[in-house]
């Protein structure tokens, strides 16, 4: 992206387009109910993700690690048909590492899987954008005012720029351009964040015990998926070996 302004193609180039190639995805972990052992579960989850990463030669790594919550991006042929129904509410019933008592405990961790494909795609075409050039007004003098050193850009959506920062026309177009396009893309950007967050509430809901995805008997050695109706044993989740579920 900095190579078009630094080399000045941004202004020589009719459309220029950002978009991820490789087929890959980001998973969310968050902990949801449950306290401390929800915290915990997390890591737990996170080690599960990259094993099966592993084992299904996926490339993986680490975006954010924190307390309860972790963010990994998946990459490779197939990525997001394999974790594609990870998203949503998993319940764990187990004896915490930290419990004394030995009481069981029930947690909720949730997943959100997010498409890093097409993270972010966004087009600036100059055809749609009208160019003016206006007499500049306020301080300056009459020397400033009586010529049209102003740039006026306005875009066919309505966002409209105007620059007469300088006496120089082609210096003012310049920072025009710079300020259009960084407007328009903030915008662009904005919208982009709402459609993820929509995506993300739509998998994992407010989180409830009610709208669970997956459930985790550990001490029963049993997984049990709610959107397939099948199981399997958690040792078999534990190395990774999630298509058991599919």
């Amino acid at each position: 992206v900095e190579d078009f302004f630094l080399m000045g193609k941004l202004y020589s180039n009719q459309k220029i387009t950002y978009k991820m190639k490789k087929e890959s995805i980001i998973l969310e972990i968050r902990a949801s109910e449950g306290g401390s052992d929800s915290k915990l579960i997390v890591v737990d989850m996170m080690n599960i993700y990259l094993k099966s990463a592993r084992v299904n030669n996926f490339e993986s790594s680490i975006l954010e690690n924190r307390e309860g919550y972790v963010s990994i991006w998946l990459a490779g042929k197939g990525v997001k048909s394999y974790y594609g129904n990870e998203g949503g509410g998993h319940r764990w019933i187990r004896t915490p590492y930290t419990e004394k008592n030995n009481r069981t405990h029930t947690s909720i961790v949730t997943v959100a899987i997010i498409d890093s494909d097409n993270q972010f795609h966004f087009e600036f075409d100059r055809s749609k954008v009208i160019r003016k050039c206006i007499r500049s007004s306020g301080k300056g003098g009459q020397s400033v005012n009586k010529t049209s050193s102003c740039v006026q850009l306005t875009h066919q959506s309505g966002v409209q720029v105007k620059c007469q920062d300088t006496r120089d026309q082609n210096k003012n177009e310049e920072i025009a351009w710079d300020r259009l396009f960084n407007k328009l893309k903030s915008i662009e950007e904005d919208k982009f964040k709402k459609l993820v967050y929509d995506d993300r509430f739509s998998q994992v809901g407010n989180s409830s015990r009610s709208q669970k995805r997956r459930t985790y008997r550990v001490k029963d050695d049993i997984v049990i998926d709610h959107l397939t109706n099948k199981e399997t044993t958690f040792r078999n989740i534990s190395r990774g070996k999630l298509e058991l579920l599919f």
